[in-house]
């Protein structure tokens, strides 16, 4: 009987600390639910909160990757709002998931990954800057204006992009946060391959490439 419970456990541990390499054939890969209790206080981090960029090619294990996109975009509460706010409950801004099996779209409501494209697509997301093909994920925040389109009230194109760049904000920053609990490294970037990386993501024309933020494991 202690043997079993002892396996259970095992194989429990190591589906949590399972690499993300195995999941670039899959259409979609379910994240598990996020631990958010720490040993790291608010404080804390902002504290040792700062940009990165001695990235290791090395991936993250699940509960980190998830941990990270639940920073980025997922919901915190029954009726599916979220961790970031959003004018007037407007979520316009969806974050790509860049790693080196492929890009995928984060599904804040599943808290899962579907993928968009298989490969290894991070050097798309910049123009330059070598440290981000090393980092284990690429966040890409692409603001969607056809969400406004069943918003209580459609502002000005002008206004959309104002509130979508307040939101990315508050995104960035929560995503840093939750890396500093993981140990992780981050850095936000604006310097982005949009032309390219609009294509391989294949996003519509009216979508709007605003940030990217390169997560991952340091020297």
């Amino acid at each position: 009987m202690f043997n079993k419970k002892f396996l259970a456990a095992t194989l429990l541990a190591a589906t949590l600390l399972l690499p993300t390499t195995s999941y670039a054939a899959q259409n979609e890969i379910a994240l598990p639910t996020v631990e958010t209790t720490s040993n790291l206080s608010v404080m804390e981090a902002l504290s040792q909160r700062k940009s990165s960029r001695n990235f290791v090619d090395k991936n993250l294990t699940t509960a980190q990757l998830s941990k990270i996109l639940w920073a980025a975009n997922g919901t915190n509460r029954p009726d599916g709002k979220r961790v970031n706010p959003a004018a007037m409950g407007a979520y316009s801004v969806e974050v790509y998931a860049v790693t080196k099996e492929g890009i995928y779209l984060y599904d804040p409501a599943n808290h899962k990954l579907n993928l968009i494209a298989e490969g290894d697509f991070r050097a798309v997301t910049t123009t330059g800057q070598s440290f981000a093909t090393k980092a284990a994920v690429n966040l890409v925040y692409v603001e969607t204006p056809e969400v406004w389109s069943t918003a209580r009230h459609t502002p000005p194109r002008e206004g959309q992009i104002s509130f979508a760049n307040i939101a990315v904000g508050a995104m960035v920053q929560s995503v840093a946060l939750a890396a500093e609990t993981e140990g992780l490294g981050n850095c936000v970037r604006g310097s982005i391959n949009r032309d390219e990386f609009k294509k391989v993501a294949k996003l519509s024309a009216e979508k709007n490439i605003l940030l990217a933020q390169s997560v991952g494991k340091c020297n």
